[in-house]
């Protein structure tokens, strides 16, 4: 089972407190991507999560501290540099190494994994519909976005970033109304409720896996 080792993995990345105790974590971050082959396409995912994420924490850089170097901004200090790292670090791998296993095993086996540790149905059921959804909601701002630009040929970039605000709020709004259609789709052909899944089991690899994470509480 690969949700436990999310967990445990997840746990001992954000409790640790310098860079020299996440690189346990960074190597076994690499062992589980290599082992788990996943699709090109989340090699990808990964380098947007990293970029959004060094966004998130780039005020980190400016901690008090050491001044390192002067910037528009502000003092890069020392402290701050280090904060920024391990800010990004601990995000990116906890979270990382779930894009790592959803992407290779399949949303549905971690649901299942939910089912199977005894969570509510009732949270595995709507994780189930959000993930489902989640197509649908880009679907729609694909559209959106399509029937903008082909509006807005010509028009001032401070009108178009106007009309693209709008439109972000429309998407929401558009996307819950497309949601209750298909639900109501779904209803009218006889659901109730999702199939049973495969029960999972633990294999040899995925204990190791957990017997290393737990490893790594100990660091």
């Amino acid at each position: 089972m690969y949700l436990p080792f999310i967990f445990v993995y997840s746990l001992g990345v954000v409790t640790r407190k310098s860079l020299s105790e996440l690189a346990y974590f960074a190597l076994l971050f690499a062992a589980v991507t290599v082992m788990m082959r996943p699709p090109r396409a989340t090699l990808k995912k990964l380098g947007f999560l990293l970029g959004f994420e060094g966004l998130l924490f780039v005020l980190a850089l400016f901690n008090p501290g050491r001044p390192l170097m002067e910037t528009p901004l502000g003092s890069v200090t020392y402290e701050g540099l280090h904060s920024f790292f391990l800010l990004i670090g601990k995000a990116f791998l906890s979270a990382g190494t779930a894009v790592v296993i959803t992407s290779s095993v399949g949303f549905s086996r971690i649901i299942a994994e939910m089912e199977a540790l005894g969570l509510p149905r009732i949270l595995t059921v709507t994780l189930a519909f959000t993930y489902r959804y989640l197509d649908l909601f880009a679907e729609e701002a694909v559209r959106m976005k399509r029937a903008l630009d082909s509006r807005a040929f010509g028009v001032g970039r401070r009108e178009y970033y106007r009309w693209l605000g709008s439109m972000i709020g429309e998407i929401f709004v558009r996307s819950y109304q497309r949601n209750e259609r298909v639900y109501r789709a779904m209803l009218s052909r006889g659901f109730g409720e999702f199939p049973k899944l495969e029960e999972p089991r633990t294999t040899p690899h995925t204990a190791m896996l957990i017997v290393l994470a737990l490893g790594g509480l100990l660091i």
